[in-house]
């Protein structure tokens, strides 16, 4: 308890180590004794000769123990280095010397071009942060009855089952009616549901797929392709059955120029969310009479619905079981996760196809065997600056932070301006309270402190650059200061190798947010947040919950901070999030990479 309080002292000054809460006052104390020392010096010949005896008493008694005093601060302060020795010892261990737990100045990003040195932590909830400061000092060291670290019961009944083999095959069409070319766009996760979408449209138009492409982008600034994030000969393997799959067009084709003969296919040219027929009027045309189309792009262009079951299967078997990282990201992600949970890898069916051969499962040292693996979540924050300037949100920085955003978007986002022109603002109050602003880190961190997440556990943070970096971050390190980052958790040699790949490090990313043992998301449209829930939910065996906050929900809640009882903030957060754990089959509609529980990519067992 001394060592949890010491520390709890050092990372929010103005906290009384003892009680866990504020203290009230600052310089207004200060102030108020000065005035009655003035006071009492004004009084001072009405207290004559008693002030002198007593203190002629006071100084006696002081010679007397003199020794004994000296003696009591020397051991005090011999405990307290002591205590301070042990502290940072065990922190050190913890994360085996090269990942220490980030406090708010390691976050990544050390703020972007929009923060100066004249920042300052920005908190918006400041009622709530010392009522969840309270609760978690209280907890601490209480046992753990927390549900959030299991899913329902029901999560269990569902099992993978998209490589299975159907009786009646779905097998590689007679007859090839040309190639298909992709150059997908976007990051890592938007590549990834390019591909699967590409293997099934390539089985729809009975032709062959030329592995895929990932187009450069300027905001990406990644070279990558294909062969440095998955492994090629495994992927084609895979999926031969199916689909016939090549590295490259013949060379009858080569020379072709794609552009010229009409085959090059933009996003331009199709829809968002196209249906089949969309490519069976525009697209087929074009590959029976050139042999070869090229899409550009690729970005969602091919729908969830209606679309017949054996693509949804093709989609599923792609996703969830082609797509393996090159051994490099598979080696480091098993690093990672093993400082994290200061144990190797449990050999859980998400490890063994996250990690493949470098799945051990043996314990690190006897240290780590004594104690056991070590719980952690990962939680994907977006915040970052573009999201939050097109959401027209205020977040609590003041006129500077409006001056910044507003700048922000009329550099980034000129076609959003200028419809601005035209229609009303709409406050950033009902924003928020229609659920359209992201979340802050500061609300993330209440969110966790209404779900009774121990201020002791180890937080996994997956996320680009946070708006305003540390200064941002403190409110959440203030409550959960052992936040740790792939930066943090591997040397500078080990994460040397992907520096300048940002789709290799995402890759990283999603590793340790799919196998945490509890993974929590602020926004539930990022591509990430989609296909790491979906992979959780395929092979976590109902043993890998996803926390999704709803957002308007938790504005209403958090709109109460200046009245809202801590008890009652608790309820309203913990009934929220059970609500979206609920076990549902996918929807008409819906992502077959997001929500997996459908005939044709899982199984239910009764």
């Amino acid at each position: 308890m001394k060592d949890y309080q010491t520390r709890s002292s050092e990372c929010l000054p103005g906290i009384d180590p003892i009680l866990g809460r504020r203290l009230s006052g600052g310089d207004n104390n200060w102030k108020t004794k000065v005035a009655l020392l003035h006071d009492l010096k004004n009084e001072h010949g009405n207290l004559g000769s008693c002030k002198a005896v007593y203190v002629g008493k006071r100084h006696l008694w002081f010679r007397k123990h003199v020794k004994s005093i000296a003696l009591m601060f020397a051991l005090m302060g011999s405990l307290f280095l002591l205590d301070s020795f042990t502290v940072s010892l065990f922190d050190s261990i913890s994360l085996q010397n090269s990942s220490p737990p980030m406090t708010s100045s390691g976050v990544k990003g050390d703020r972007t071009a929009y923060a100066n040195e004249e920042e300052r932590s920005v908190q918006m909830y400041g009622r709530l942060q010392n009522l969840a400061y309270s609760a978690l000092a209280e907890k601490e060291f209480k046992q753990d009855t927390s549900s959030f670290w299991e899913e329902p019961r029901k999560a269990s009944l569902w099992k993978p089952c998209g490589d299975r083999k159907d009786a009646e095959k779905l097998g590689q069409p007679d007859k090839n009616n040309g190639y298909i070319m992709v150059s997908a766009s976007g990051g890592l996760n938007q590549q990834r549901v390019a591909i699967c979408n590409a293997i099934a449209l390539a089985s729809f138009l009975n032709a062959t797929l030329v592995l895929p492409r990932f187009l450069y982008s300027i905001v990406w600034k990644d070279p990558s392709q294909f062969g440095d994030i998955y492994q090629e000969e495994y992927f084609m393997n895979i999926m031969k059955d199916e689909v016939n799959i090549v590295k490259e067009l013949p060379s009858h084709l080569k020379s072709l120029d794609i552009e010229a003969i009409g085959s090059l296919i933009t996003d331009a040219d199709i829809v968002k969310e196209a249906t089949p027929i969309d490519y069976l009027t525009k697209t087929l045309p074009l590959l029976l009479q050139n042999g070869v189309v090229h899409f550009l792009g690729f970005g969602n262009r091919l729908g969830s619905d209606p679309l017949p079951s054996k693509l949804q299967k093709l989609r599923c078997k792609c996703n969830f079981h082609a797509l393996k990282f090159v051994p490099k990201i598979q080696e480091a992600g098993s690093l990672l996760i093993r400082r994290i949970r200061k144990y190797d890898a449990a050999q859980a069916t998400l490890d063994r196809q996250l990690f493949g051969e470098f799945l051990t499962g043996s314990p690190s040292n006897k240290h780590d065997s004594a104690r056991g693996s070590s719980k952690y979540l990962a939680l994907h924050l977006r915040f970052e600056v573009d999201m939050i300037a097109y959401s027209l949100c205020d977040f609590g920085g003041g006129e500077k932070e409006r001056r910044e955003l507003q700048t922000y978007r009329e550099s980034h986002f000129p076609m959003l301006m200028e419809r601005l022109k035209h229609f009303m603002p709409i406050s950033s109050s009902v924003l928020r309270n229609l659920g359209r602003c992201p979340l802050t880190p500061e609300e993330a961190a209440l969110m966790l402190a209404g779900l009774g997440v121990k201020r002791g556990t180890y937080i996994y943070l997956a996320s680009s650059h946070i708006y305003g970096g540390k200064f941002r971050m403190h409110s959440f390190t203030n409550l959960y200061p052992n936040l740790v980052t792939k930066e943090t958790l591997l040397t500078p040699s080990e994460v040397s190798p992907f520096r300048n790949f940002s789709s290799q490090l995402a890759a990283l990313d999603f590793i340790a947010c799919a196998t945490a043992d509890v993974f929590a998301m602020t926004d539930s449209g990022s591509q990430l947040s989609s296909l790491v829930s979906g992979f959780r939910t395929y092979y976590g065996g109902g043993h890998a919950p996803t926390l999704r906050p709803n957002k308007k929900r938790l504005a209403a809640i958090l709109s109460e901070n200046g009245t809202i009882g801590w008890n009652s903030f608790e309820d309203r957060v913990r009934k929220m999030i059970k609500d979206g754990q609920s076990v549902r089959i996918r929807g008409f509609g819906r992502s077959i990479y997001r929500q997996p529980r459908c005939p044709e990519c899982m199984c239910k067992t009764y």
